[in-house]
């Protein structure tokens, strides 16, 4: 079975079986080559059932049309004509008329009347079949006089004029075209003009799509006009409005869903590349110079994260609404996916526009919004490339802006920035070391280092620090800042975050195993790694393999991990702490967390950032802050770690305020598994 929408052809064809079917006089409705495409009920029991056999074949037996058929006729001529012709022992006239076109190809009709009958009946019969038609069919003089219509044409009139009669029987058609292209339906005087041409014999036939406005609804039409000789052969035209507005709502919402978001109602990327083409060939023609400006909303996935994906939705269509209440009616403001959005700026005057325009969105989205019930706050990144300045070629120009919004991304968010050749250099480096990342694992490049946690209070080395490095092939040992962010944008922080784990675990094993004393080893777990559901399992499974008890293990979890999806991180905290391992909150300071959500985290430590400890010295406010920080963790049962201790004076500070360990480079700098073996041996920790 075919389903789908109907062709307006196969709908005609429909109308026009439903007309049939039900009259009294066997009728079928043949094709140029007389393969019979229909035959009615009454044609079926008087003849039987053709099943597309040839009307010649089927009725006569005859395998070649017989010499002068009338259906010729009828095709090249548009005659209609009656013939004498003897069927199963009966006489019957056979009247041929011509039914239009069927997904372009001419089709007629055959009637079958018995020679008793009245003469008139086939044209009783004919007005009645054109009547029960859907298509408005009017026939025509020279002059446009109408000469006939059918039920469909006169409702219609009937609908949309004041004086139906005088575009019926014996009124004017072209008048009545006149009155219905009032109100901007110009349609109608363009299918007029057409009309005439056939009606005056200066044209066989003219068809065109036209539309009727009315009250904000759209009648549309595919209306033709064909010549033919009627009675006396004198000329007259056919003209059949076939109404097609479903066809064409159906064209249109194709369109929307080609060329348009469904969500926002926006131009989606389809239709923005075909107007940042034009928009190019025309700048390029003028050289005038446009703008590209590539959005994207800040903090979006916390909307959806703490609300729902409705909201989200909702949140994307009022700021497309903001969008184009920002913009000119000549520019494009797109959606391409998620929540990324894409201007077009076809002309620019002067390149502080680009500028003023970007400050104006800014400014606009920074306003709250109300959504279910509630006030959301967001802001967003942009990125500008220019033309002719930054590419001469859309792609290009997008791509530019791209990384021009990361670059406004990486400066704070919820700024601008235009795009330089730098950003496109450092971005090249990013995609190849992104590149190179993808096989480090493989190719054993990566190796770690460790640093010392000293205890305070007995100045012996309590832990160490599993610290990742990378030896890339060509840039040299590099440090987790030079790959960090692009592993936990792929992913890649999952595998080699494993890969950290196994090693460190496998190491203090050893360690163990060599009979130095019980060292508790620290692995710093990223964000990614932390919204991992099997996280614990993982861990649990890692320790097993290595066959290092828990209490030797700790996991440091930055302060900006755990504040991104606060409820989510108390969570694995707390399945990690089942398992038996420390748990520390690294950096602490950095991210401005409150102190009184430490009470709801079961954390063992609290690491200071190294940026407090630097300004011991210097900054009396620094030093109590640090004061506080330790008073507050040892209230809650914390030890306190200071990172980045470097002199004597910041470790006699930390000793003296009650600090309980200190890592940084005042002992030893981080150092391969051998230094520290070797370290643990000169500070006299072995069992031994």
């Amino acid at each position: 079975m075919t389903t789908g929408k109907k062709s307006s052809a196969t709908t005609q064809l429909d109308g026009l079986r439903t007309a049939l079917e039900h009259l009294p006089a066997p009728v079928c409705l043949l094709d140029e080559h007389r393969s019979v495409h229909f035959a009615n009920l009454a044609f079926i029991s008087a003849f039987g059932d053709p099943q597309s056999d040839t009307c010649h074949h089927f009725l006569f037996q005859s395998k070649k049309p017989c010499r002068n058929c009338p259906a010729a006729i009828v095709l090249t001529d548009s005659t209609c004509v009656l013939r004498r012709k003897s069927l199963t022992g009966e006489d019957y006239l056979v009247h041929h008329q011509p039914a239009g076109e069927v997904d372009g190809q001419p089709m007629f009709l055959q009637f079958f009347q018995k020679t008793a009958e009245s003469p008139s009946t086939i044209a009783n019969l004919s007005a009645s079949i054109i009547d029960a038609l859907p298509q408005l069919i009017v026939i025509l003089d020279r002059e446009g006089g109408i000469i006939a219509a059918n039920r469909a044409w006169r409702e219609f009139i009937r609908a949309n004029t004041r004086q139906p009669k005088r575009y019926c029987e014996g009124g004017d058609y072209f008048a009545a075209l006149r009155y219905l292209a009032k109100n901007g339906n110009d349609s109608w005087l363009d299918l007029q003009l057409g009309i005439e041409m056939v009606a005056r014999g200066k044209s066989k036939e003219f068809s065109m799509e036209n539309v009727l406005q009315r009250k904000n609804q759209s009648q549309w039409f595919f209306s033709r006009g064909h010549r033919f000789s009627g009675r006396g052969r004198s000329l007259q035209t056919i003209v059949a409005h076939a109404p097609i507005t479903e066809l064409k709502q159906a064209e249109n919402t194709a369109h929307q869903l080609a060329y348009f978001d469904s969500l926002t109602g926006l131009p989606n990327r389809l239709l923005l590349n075909d107007r940042l083409r034009h928009a190019l060939d025309w700048a390029q023609r003028e050289e005038k110079c446009m703008a590209v400006l590539f959005l994207d909303l800040d903090h979006f996935k916390v909307v959806n994260d703490s609300l729902g994906h409705s909201a989200g939705d909702e949140l994307l269509r009022a700021v497309g609404r903001r969008l184009i209440g920002c913009i000119r009616k000549t520019d494009t403001v797109a959606r391409i996916g998620g929540d990324e959005f894409i201007i077009l700026l076809p002309s620019l005057a002067r390149l502080d526009d680009v500028s003023h325009l970007a400050e104006k969105i800014i400014h606009s989205l920074t306003r709250p919004f109300r959504i279910k019930g509630q006030e959301i706050y967001t802001s967003t990144s942009i990125g500008i490339s220019i033309f002719p300045d930054d590419s001469n070629d859309a792609e290009t120009l997008i791509r530019n802006a791209d990384l021009a919004m990361y670059q406004a991304k990486e400066h704070g968010r919820n700024t601008y920035m235009l795009f330089s050749e730098k950003m496109n250099q450092r971005m090249s480096r990013r995609v190849e070391l992104e590149t190179s990342l993808r096989h480090a694992l493989e190719r054993n490049e990566f190796s770690l280092v460790y640093q010392d946690q000293v205890d305070l209070h007995t100045g012996i080395i309590c832990g160490v620090e599993a610290l990742l490095r990378w030896q890339h092939p060509e840039l040299g040992l590099l440090t987790p800042e030079a790959f960090l962010d692009i592993a936990e944008e792929t992913g890649l922080i999952i595998p080699i975050g494993e890969w950290v784990l196994h090693t460190a675990c496998r190491q203090n094993r050893s360690w163990l195993d060599a009979g130095y004393a019980p060292l508790r080893v620290s692995v710093n777990l990223s964000r990614r790694q932390i919204l991992q559901n099997d996280l614990a399992e993982t861990v649990r499974q890692i320790l097993d393999k290595t066959g290092l008890p828990p209490e030797h293990l700790q996991t440091e979890i930055t302060e900006g991990a755990i504040r991104s999806d606060f409820e989510r991180s108390r969570d694995i905290i707390s399945r990690l702490k089942q398992i038996g391992i420390s748990i520390a909150l690294d950096n602490f300071g950095s991210g401005f967390s409150s102190l009184s959500q430490l009470r709801h985290l079961h954390l063992d430590r609290l690491n200071i950032c190294h940026t407090f400890i630097s300004e011991i010295t210097n900054d009396s406010r620094d030093t109590a802050i640090i004061r506080s920080i330790i008073a507050t963790a040892h209230n809650l049962g914390l030890k306190v770690v200071a990172e980045g201790v470097e002199t004597q004076q910041q470790r006699n500070f930390l000793k003296t305020h009650g600090c309980d360990e200190i890592q940084g480079f005042h002992f030893l700098r981080p150092t391969a598994a051998a230094g520290i073996t070797t370290f643990l041996a000169q500070l006299g920790t072995s069992k031994d």
